[in-house]
């Protein structure tokens, strides 16, 4: 019925839809500028006297200018900017699709202002030195049968062998930038190795994740397993898998596929089959639309129907002519549930992952494992995820799992402006990045599974 949000990238950016986007874009549209122009430049963004630090990063990508986003506290990293153009002192740049900025050089400092569909400001930026990182960057190409998949491997300059950890995308087109290549940062500082990759049909990757099922992808994130297996620095006993979302109800597939998985992170995790999860994330969105209660509960009966004509595939004539009597009727709730196309992808894909139930491979997980829910998530149902997910990893007898929820973190895990709050910057959850990292090496200290 609507673009699913188990499907769709995860975000809104700066409101924050850079932070999981990753799509494959036309990264330049304008000749390579003077050198002036090229280079690190940091910063504030400020909206309402609120600021939060920012990076912009120039580079020549065949002879054509490009530029990327950096916000650490908004947990994005060298988020590529959809287009660059400059003319003469003067750059416009266009950011997720919906954020506009407009700046001018004046010999170190680049000023100017930026709009989105939830307001405007202003940015300041002068000209810095490159970052310097305590971690190698390696590009690698590995495979998963017909399908190649690009990434780029992080592994900590200090004494090896390290722990490493490969990051599993969330739904709909993500690459390697933006959050992923902030927690390859993040763990990298840690002396924990990440494998990032762009997702089958993104980036540099070839295939085509609108038509791959969830076991198409489990291999592909254990194609990567494989590749750190190999890898000097790396100790091959110490190697996790970490998703958010879509990839945290993949991570149970993926690590009952493998002996070589030794623990496994799972952020916003689903623990219910993902037709009731499809179910409750429609539903959440109707309930925070502003529509009277009357109006949510019609959408809410039109969501259930739909999603159980989505998963069977049975019954799409009828759903579309009861849609269109609902739009003829002039019903509220309509405009913000779009029927997708009888040919459209999702109508496709949706019944191959419907029935999908991660409780059933958490089951079958014996290695450590932390499951970081978010409180106040309006796609996954917390309380219900978390029970399924306790009781199976109960009942197989993993003696070593934590489930931990951040009260008021929303699905994103980053924390924005409340209700009648004055208007702040969001930010990641405090706490949820150390989290990670400090079970891991906790659990490393201990040789993570004693094996």
């Amino acid at each position: 019925m609507m673009s699913s949000t188990l499907l769709r990238p995860n975000g809104p950016l700066l409101a924050i839809t850079l932070v999981f986007l990753g799509v494959s874009i036309s990264r330049a549209e304008t000749p390579c500028a003077p050198p002036a122009t090229v280079g690190h430049w940091a910063g504030t963004m400020t909206r309402n006297t609120a600021s939060i630090p920012i990076e912009f990063d120039f580079t020549c990508v065949d002879a054509k200018l490009a530029a990327s986003f950096t916000s650490v506290t908004q947990r994005a990293m060298e988020y590529p900017f959809d287009s660059t153009k400059q003319v003469g002192d003067q750059v416009d740049l266009v950011l997720g699709g919906e954020i506009h900025w407009s700046g001018r050089f004046d010999h170190s400092t680049l000023n100017g202002t930026f709009k989105d569909e939830d307001g405007s400001g202003t940015f300041a930026l002068h000209r810095t030195a490159s970052p310097q990182f305590p971690y190698s960057m390696t590009g690698v190409v590995f495979r998963n049968g017909p399908v190649s998949l690009s990434g780029t491997l992080h592994i900590p300059r200090g004494k090896g062998p390290h722990p490493a950890i490969v990051m599993l995308q969330g739904s709909g087109p993500e690459t390697r930038w933006g959050a992923n290549r902030f927690w390859a940062d993040y763990f990298g500082r840690r002396g924990i190795a990440c494998l990032i990759y762009d997702k089958r049909g993104t980036g540099k990757s070839t295939g085509d994740w609108k038509t791959s099922d969830f076991n198409a992808l489990a291999d592909d994130a254990l194609a990567g397993v494989r590749l750190l297996l190999s890898q000097t620095g790396i100790d091959p006993k110490k190697i996790g898998i970490h998703g958010h979302s879509q990839g945290a109800s993949i991570a149970p597939l993926v690590a009952s596929k493998s002996e070589s998985v030794a623990f496994v992170l799972a952020d916003a995790a689903s623990g219910i089959p993902m037709w009731q999860a499809e179910i409750f994330s429609q539903q959440s969105g109707a309930r925070h639309s502003g529509l009277s209660s009357r109006d949510v509960a019609s959408a809410e009966k039109f969501i259930e129907r739909a999603v159980q004509v989505e998963r069977s595939g049975i019954g799409y004539d009828a759903l579309r002519s009861e849609y269109k009597a609902e739009q003829q009727s002039g019903a509220a709730w309509i405009q913000g549930i779009p029927l997708p196309p009888e040919d459209s992808y999702f109508i496709r894909f949706f019944p191959t992952i419907a029935n999908y139930n991660p409780a059933d491979y958490w089951k079958l997980i014996h290695v450590p494992v932390l499951i970081v829910e978010a409180g106040e998530d309006e796609r996954v149902p917390v309380a219900p995820s978390v029970a399924a997910i306790q009781q199976a990893l109960s009942e197989n007898g993993n003696p070593d799992f934590t489930i931990v929820v951040f009260p008021q973190a929303s699905h994103t895990l980053v924390n924005g402006s409340r209700a009648g709050e004055p208007f702040h910057w969001s930010r990641i959850t405090p706490g949820y990045a150390d989290l990670l990292t400090s079970w891991v090496l906790y659990r490393e200290s201990r040789s993570i599974v004693d094996r």
